[in-house]
């Protein structure tokens, strides 16, 4: 079995998620913005800014679930999507291909592009208590992470990782696409682009 698999944000969508789902919880008053104090705070301790979700601290998943549902319609998400992003999953399809989603942004985001027709979503997972998220991340699909992901489901599900396709635009990305026998630099940052030119990945861009 071979897989197509996709990274979200910058690759399928423009910016990521989040930053347009955040703007939008501030503007409608369903997230304060000093929430994003404590996310600062530790993100400077850390020297991370991708190390804690500490702004949903609070939130609760139900509300979170609806609320990403909302902003992200099936409606939506096709007009954010990159054209030529559509028609490659749907030429993978056709191949009869394994659709994956793999991105950084937190799942009950990534969900909402279920829309698409991918047969497995995965996203970062944030902890939760008693149906409340702490803010804190159990998992965070990004560099190696990805890579060992893709591992694991190969093993599983029976990929075969040389027949497979990637796509990414971070040269974080570069560690699960180095895996594949296909793999693609979707508008890559300059460091990816970089990368595909010395090892001869496709590249492309989709507007």
């Amino acid at each position: 079995m071979k897989a197509a698999i996709f990274d979200l944000d910058g690759t399928l969508i423009s910016l990521s998620g989040e930053r347009r789902f955040i703007p939008w919880l501030v503007l409608t008053l369903r997230l304060c913005p000093f929430k994003m104090v404590p996310y600062i705070y530790r993100s400077l301790k850390d020297r991370d800014f991708f190390s804690t979700k500490l702004y949903y601290r609070g939130k609760r998943v139900e509300e979170l679930d609806a609320l990403a549902a909302k902003f992200f319609a099936p409606n939506r998400v096709k007009k954010l999507v990159f054209k030529g992003a559509l028609e490659e999953i749907e030429k993978r399809r056709r191949e009869g291909a394994k659709l994956i989603l793999l991105t950084g942004s937190p799942l009950f985001i990534a969900r909402q592009f279920s829309v698409l027709g991918f047969d497995r979503i995965i996203g970062s997972l944030i902890e939760e208590k008693d149906g409340v998220y702490t803010g804190e991340l159990l998992d965070y699909p990004s560099g190696p992470r990805k890579r060992e992901i893709i591992q694991r489901l190969a093993d599983e599900d029976g990929i075969d990782l040389q027949e497979s396709y990637g796509y990414g635009n971070s040269s974080a990305d570069a560690h699960f696409l180095s895996l594949l026998g296909n793999p693609v630099a979707v508008n890559p940052s300059r460091r990816l682009r970089k990368i595909a030119r010395e090892k001869g990945w496709k590249v492309v861009r989709w507007r």
